[in-house]
């Protein structure tokens, strides 16, 4: 039973790095930025997995605040980059004083 586990995890690691490398491919050959934009915040979801099932292979749950970390990040990049898209600028100008 549990060389059926590392098979399945030993797979699920190769589908999530196959993931990434067409997420980066996808991000490099499209043109608009709405693009790119969507595909760096679905790498956060196969990077997530794949830092799981490799956790799960050494049985281990030292990568849990890598996890953490790496959610934040991609939330407030997300959060930054479209107000930086909506607005063309990141902090408001504040001239009116």
């Amino acid at each position: 039973m549990d060389k059926i586990l590392d098979i399945t995890i030993l797979a699920g690691i190769f589908v999530s790095i196959a993931m990434i490398i067409f997420l980066l491919y996808y991000m490099v050959t499209r043109k608009s930025i709405f693009d790119k934009l969507i595909a760096s915040d679905l790498i956060a979801m196969p990077l997530i997995t794949l830092i799981v099932l490799v956790s799960m292979y050494y049985k281990t749950f030292s990568y849990i605040s890598l996890i953490l970390i790496i959610a934040v990040i991609c939330f407030v990049g997300s959060v930054v980059t479209t107000r930086f898209l909506s607005r063309k600028e990141i902090f408001p100008n504040d001239d009116s004083k």
